[in-house]
């Protein structure tokens, strides 16, 4: 099968936040933070590949956005790429990406399942350090934790194929009774820059928390997506978040 940079990217985004029924495939983000992502990127990238209109909608009852696809055809493009109805623990990069040596191919599979199920936050900095990183949220990073360690190790594959550096590790939760996670971070400024200029973010839920790192020096925790929109456009104050 040939791959194309937006097949991989959107195997990557189905990796991370689709599911496969007998009868259709569906992909599902939040109702009001991944709305952007999903009418801009999402469903174009997908009718591109499925070669049909795809348009998301909203599920208020589980406040979730997104869409189903009921065509045997996409269906089994997904299964002869490896998918399965039970991908929760067994998912994996498809061989056809991780043999791949077009790095943009790599990077665009990672790209579509960190934008889906991952994270940039920012944290305080604790220690020897300027009042300024003490009080406001500076230092980045980039996280993701998932369940499936034949994932976790193929990504891992690809980020040391790309040079950006990371930690991987396992977590393991309190309750006995539920499954470890396995967790790949990526900390600090050199460490971000170079994953933005390999890989990078689609979902502006995510780009615009580093916008504002990088114009600010800092991001402030919990904001919304709309509160981020007017931080970038001046509407808003950042500092006004640390206010008492």
């Amino acid at each position: 099968m040939n791959l194309a940079e937006n097949f991989c990217e959107v195997l990557g985004m189905f990796a991370a936040d689709g599911s496969m029924q007998n009868n259709h495939i569906c992909m599902w983000g939040n109702i009001s933070e991944d709305k952007d992502y999903y009418n801009k990127i999402v469903c174009p990238l997908f009718s591109q590949v499925c070669k049909k209109k795809i348009k998301a909608h909203e599920k208020k009852s589980n406040s979730v956005y997104g869409f189903y696809v009921c065509d045997k055809e996409v269906i089994n493009l997904f299964k002869q790429m490896g998918f399965s109805r039970n991908k929760t623990y067994n998912v994996k990069i498809p061989n056809e990406i991780l043999d791949s040596s077009n790095t943009k191919f790599l990077a665009a599979f990672v790209r579509g399942f960190v934008d889906c199920d991952g994270f940039i936050s920012f944290m305080k900095r604790k220690g020897k350090y300027s009042k300024f990183k003490l009080d406001f949220h500076t230092y980045p990073r980039i996280m993701f934790k998932i369940a499936s360690k034949n994932m976790i190790y193929d990504i891992h594959f690809i980020l040391d194929k790309l040079d950006v550096k990371h930690t991987l590790y396992i977590y393991y939760p309190k309750r006995t009774n539920l499954s470890p996670m396995y967790v790949i971070e990526i900390r600090g400024n050199e460490r971000i820059e170079k994953f933005m200029n390999k890989v990078g973010f689609n979902n502006f839920n995510q780009k615009s928390k580093y916008y504002i790192w990088k114009k600010f020096g800092f991001c402030p925790p919990n904001t919304t997506l709309q509160e981020r929109k007017e931080i970038l456009n001046g509407e808003l104050d950042p500092y006004s978040f640390y206010k008492k």
